[in-house]
């Protein structure tokens, strides 16, 4: 049993703290804030300013540190609301004001206060002083501006660097902020600055760690391992980009390793990169690599030594059986649509055409088929596969037809019966590429579909049809009245409706004989 007053105790230490739910009030703040909408941005200014006017000490030190963890965005959203006239200028900074009333200031439309604001943030330390400073390096007035640069140089302790790096990236392009990044660059290439690059190096802003891999690329911070390492498994493009560029200027021979990686410009660079010499079979990997930017860099090495890679492409598909991985075929495959000719049509309609090969290979052989092949080819070649078992392979062909501008108006109907709705809606797409009076007859049959979203996206494409515009001429009578028929039958809303009778009046009275 408690005694009287300990169960109102043991309830008070239970309940949540107050500075937690300060926290969590201006981590929402700062998260709504942080999607760019003015409404959301002027309630967090005006949250922070009476914050700084009557909030606690406690109050003031959440809000500045979860608008320190903010994104880089909301800082420049806040100074430009500070600038709009909805603002209110704020009180005056002096020698004993707060870190939040100083970042304010520095906000604030009057560049007397500004300025004050920046002369007293160079005399703090922190990340709220380096984000503030960096953020006026861009500061209309020029005294603002230059007395920002020139305290922002000093603030080059490692979280500093990483809170002013996130704001001065983004400030880089901005005409009255150009330099500022490359004299910070200048800065931190000293020698005692070692461990204020590799800080930035492993930043989780993209910008300041891109800016802190290429500044420790230059100042040579790195070990090969730790390039390769992030050149095959860094989570940032670019990233990957300079270590496995560097790497491979150190040492050539890593290419192959690289060839491995799962993006594919580093996998271009490492061909790129191999020998001039390099024998043809070496570069049956690259030449059926699933990116065409690889693929044509793995050409282009045998197009320098006078060897046509047209040659390669068709001896290694002679070799490929069932048991070869469906990936290789299919990159061979693709590779021998963007450099055959004509003859190889046979071996490409071969590949889409028999069901016992993957339906990878065949997706491939088709696109190659689309390259190479003329209309009356592609429509012989690939009409008859929309109404395949693999719906993958039929959505292919129908694309690749609707590419070409010779779908068959019968298969586009043999698609759009089929049950699977990326072969429906593929048809659809295609049928844009009919004739103007076909394609209604085709919208409009589509129209009276049993299925609701067959007949709900087909209204979509008949309203799409009526925007589109008659180019004029005559029209077959008969297909006029089998148009009017087909569109009495299809369920259709009265304003669609009336737009397409409004242009088949208009059709009939030109084709009407004189």
């Amino acid at each position: 049993m408690l005694r009287r007053g300990q169960a109102r105790s043991v309830l008070r230490r239970r309940g949540p703290h107050p500075e937690v739910e300060d926290v969590g009030r201006w981590r929402k703040l700062c998260l709504a804030a942080s999607t760019g909408h003015r409404a959301a941005v002027r309630s967090l200014f005006t949250a922070l300013r009476t914050a700084d006017e009557r909030g606690s000490a406690e109050d003031r030190k959440a809000a500045l540190d979860e608008l320190v963890r903010a994104a880089p965005r909301l800082w420049l959203d806040l100074d430009r609301y500070a600038r709009s006239p909805h603002a209110v200028t704020g009180a005056h900074p002096t020698d004993d004001s707060g870190p939040l009333h100083l970042v304010l200031a520095s906000f604030d439309r009057d560049g007397r206060i500004r300025q004050a604001a920046v002369e007293r943030l160079a005399r703090r330390s922190g990340r709220y002083a380096a984000s503030a400073l960096a953020l006026r390096t861009d500061d209309w007035v020029p005294a603002v501006r230059e007395r920002a640069v020139t305290a922002l140089l000093g603030h080059v302790a490692p979280d500093e660097a990483a809170a002013a790096v996130r704001l001065l990236a983004r400030l880089d392009r901005r005409r009255r902020a150009a330099g500022v990044l490359d004299a910070y660059r200048m800065v931190l290439s000293a020698p005692e600055r070692r461990r204020t690059v590799r800080r930035l190096a492993a930043e989780p802003d993209p910008h300041a760690r891109r800016f802190g891999v290429e500044l420790a690329l230059e100042l040579g911070e790195y070990v090969r391992g730790d390039l390769a390492r992030t050149a095959l498994h860094d989570r940032d493009q670019v990233c990957r980009t300079l270590c496995a560029a560097r790497l491979l200027e150190l040492d050539p021979d890593q290419a192959g390793r690289l060839m491995w990686a799962r993006s594919a410009v580093i996998r271009e660079l490492a061909v790129a990169a191999l020998p001039d010499d390099v024998p043809s079979a070496r570069l049956v990997g690259p030449l059926a690599d699933r990116s065409r930017m690889v693929r044509a860099q793995a050409r282009w090495k045998l197009y320098e030594r006078g060897e046509p890679p047209v040659d390669v492409y068709r001896r290694q598909l002679r070799r490929c059986g069932r048991a070869t991985q469906p990936r290789l075929v299919a990159g061979l495959a693709a590779g021998l649509g963007e450099c055959g000719d004509s003859s190889d049509l046979a071996v490409l309609e071969l590949l889409a055409a028999d069901p016992s090969w993957s339906p990878v290979v065949r997706r491939a052989a088709v696109r190659a088929l689309g390259r190479l092949g003329h209309v009356s080819e592609q429509v012989a070649a690939l009409a008859p596969l929309v109404t395949d078992a693999s719906p993958s392979l039929a959505r292919e062909a129908l694309d690749v037809l609707a590419a070409g501008y010779c779908a068959p108006p019968k298969a586009l109907a043999a698609a759009l019966a089929r049950p699977e709705p990326p072969v429906w809606k593929a048809a659809l797409r295609a049928a844009r590429t009919l004739a103007h009076w076909d394609r209604l007859e085709f919208t409009l049959r589509a129209a009276a579909d049993p299925r609701p979203q067959v007949a709900e996206r087909s209204r979509a494409e008949l309203r799409r049809w009526t925007h589109a515009g008659w180019s004029g001429g005559a029209v077959d009578p008969a297909q006029l009245r089998l148009v009017g028929r087909l569109l009495r039958q299809a369920p259709l809303s009265e304003p669609d409706r009336i737009g397409v009778e409004w242009v088949l009046r208009a059709a009939a009275r030109v084709s009407r004989p004189s």
